[in-house]
């Protein structure tokens, strides 16, 4: 057998050149090639579907659409022939024949993947297509939907798939073919989660995140309120390729620099919020297994809880484990409690003057900002949530590059994060942050074995390992991508499985693949945003949240201990079962 068949190397021919290649669909083998191939249903992170049929070439002689075409050895492929144009145009003239042509006023004009296309192929369509007048969905709080926006790729589907859901399919034939929750519900009387990876891979803009700009601006206007913007982990590693920036290049002092300049009186990192997160979730996996050694019952494994699309989607689908997911808050909402109580004491700002703005990769968090139990004193904590797309567009609205912006500090009370709060952005992150503290509560003393914990790190939808852990062993899992998660639940809840500990992130990659992330968005961009992630927390000063100077003060000043009786008001929460929809009801 030649070495070629043996390794999974084929050859063919593109366009009078040969090409090796191991790539097992044609479009890719093409793009690895150097060819640029129109596509907007395909995905990387997908299997492909063929529905736009844009990605059309000539293989020995036929034209087929090079998504779906497996890649043979000796096959001759042409990518730019008269027929293959003409199939092409067509194609996007019926694409955009169901579109309105309004990309003036539309959301995602200039930054739209239909849009460029368009540019390219055509922009004129000779085809009435059909008034399916669906209209807009601005039921949820995360998302908006107008479907009359739709071109049925169906990349929202395997999105919602992905994500553990399966919420969305096509309805309908013909002209009338729409993508849908069941019976045409709106969103908010289904179980979406809120994770918005359906609006990260819509090309063009049916699906988007919720705009909560203009709250956001009513907020720096009023001269009566103090409004200080946080900074999510992964934002800064994601940021500028809003801007033109490689994907993992850090941002962290542009952006605080824009924040300011575009009119928040102050800046903040989570990251610090992620500190508090880590040093109560440890205290609280700590008590949790010393209390079964006591022989007490316990929940256990301890799931983690800071991802709020996940929170949601086990409220939603798996009720019996609310018991094991930690009461501890998201780092953005203990941020926000203490800029509102602790920051407002110290600086003499009343906290009904403050109002806090997220940051965030998510628009789940969108959701959680809405949840009645993580209001303090009667009001949101957080106030708004913009996702870093969000962010991006008012950074150019206000005229500023954020490539050629100065660095600039974080606000000097509530900073310097340690390395462990900044890995929160990466799948694996909140697990190994955990356990670098949990061990120092258990034995006194932090061991050198925990500080990185190599075997939580990467992309893969489902690890595990062993640690020993103040002297005790400990398994531990980690899951991203609800998907994943339901397939480690399930080993878990038919025995297959024990664990101690579990980390899930809703979304592919954790925050870093999180649904208000830049577009595109696909494991290789995730994987940088997370090395960029990484590489903060190795060259951080300080690397494990007990040894943060401000959290020490915090706690001396303000919250005691962690699980203090202070704490436990301020930075725990508790979730609810959600009840189910039923076409009964």
């Amino acid at each position: 057998m030649p070495d070629e068949e043996k390794s999974g190397i084929v050859q063919i021919e593109i366009n009078g050149r040969k090409h090796e290649t191991a790539q097992k669909y044609l479009l890719y083998a093409l793009e690895e090639a150097g060819y640029v191939i129109p596509k907007l249903c395909s995905h990387p992170d997908f299997e492909p579907f063929a529905n736009c049929r844009l990605c059309v070439v000539d293989v020995n002689g036929e034209i087929k659409t090079s998504c779906n075409t497996e890649v043979r050895q000796g096959m001759v492929v042409k990518t730019e022939t008269e027929n293959i144009t003409e199939a092409r145009r067509h194609n996007m003239e019926l694409i955009l024949s169901n579109h309105p042509l309004d990309c003036d006023y539309c959301y995602r004009n200039m930054r739209c993947e239909l849009q460029a296309l368009a540019e390219k192929i055509t922009k004129a369509t000779r085809y009435a297509g059909a008034e399916r007048k669906i209209g807009k969905d601005e039921s949820s709080s995360a998302i908006t939907r107008d479907m009359d926006k739709c071109i049925l790729c169906g990349r929202c589907i395997a999105a919602c798939e992905r994500a553990g859901v399966c919420l969305l399919d096509y309805t309908k034939r013909g002209f009338n073919t729409a993508i849908m929750p069941p019976l045409g519900l709106k969103i908010s009387d289904t179980s979406c989660i809120s994770c918005g990876q359906c609006s990260l891979f819509c090309p063009a803009a049916a699906i988007t995140e919720r705009d909560d700009r203009a709250d956001v601006y009513s907020f720096i206007n009023d001269k009566e309120k103090f409004v200080i913007a946080q900074v999510a982990p992964s934002v800064r590693a994601s940021i500028g390729e809003e801007f033109g920036l490689a994907p993992g290049s850090i941002a962290t002092g542009r952006l605080a620099a824009c924040l300011k300049e575009v009119g928040f009186d102050a800046v903040c990192d989570t990251s610090v919020g992620a500190d508090f997160t880590i040093m109560e979730e440890a205290a609280e996996l700590v008590r949790r297994i010393k209390e079964r050694e006591e022989g007490k019952e316990v929940a256990l494994p301890m799931f983690t809880s800071c991802c709020p699309a996940w929170v949601s989607f086990a409220e939603e689908f798996y009720p019996e484990l609310i018991p094991n997911l930690s009461t501890t808050k998201s780092p953005h909402e203990i941020m926000a409690v203490l800029l509102k109580t602790y920051y407002s004491e110290k600086k003499g700002i009343p906290s009904d003057s403050i109002a806090v703005i997220s940051i965030m990769p998510c628009t789940a968090k969108k959701a959680e900002a809405k949840r009645v139990e993580l209001k303090i004193m009667g009001t949101p904590a957080v106030d708004a949530v913009l996702t870093v797309r969000e962010t991006a567009r008012m950074i150019r609205e206000a005229g500023i590059d954020l490539k050629r912006a100065k660095e600039e500090n974080f606000d000097d009370l509530i900073r310097d994060a340690s390395g462990a709060g900044q890995i929160f952005g990466a799948t694996g992150g909140v697990m190994e942050a955990v356990l670098r503290t949990a061990d120092f509560m258990l034995s006194g003393a932090g061991s050198s074995c925990c500080l990185e914990l190599r075997e939580v790190r990467g992309m893969s939808g489902i690890k595990e390992a062993e640690y020993s852990i103040g002297g005790k062993k400990l398994r531990v899992a980690v899951a991203n991508g609800n998907a994943n998660a339901k397939i480690l639940i399930d080993r878990i809840k038919s025995g297959e499985e024990s664990f101690d500990f579990v980390e899930i992130m809703a979304c592919p990659g954790g925050c870093s693949g999180g649904g208000g992330q830049p577009i595109p968005s696909n494991r290789k961009i995730i994987g940088e945003r997370i090395k960029a992630l990484y590489l903060i927390d190795s060259d951080a000063p300080v690397r494990m949240s007990h040894e943060n100077p401000i959290v020490k003060q915090i706690y001396s000043e303000f919250l005691e201990s962690p699980g203090s009786g202070t704490a436990e008001k301020l930075l725990h929460t508790y979730y609810v079962k959600k009840k189910k929809f039923s076409i009964t009801d």
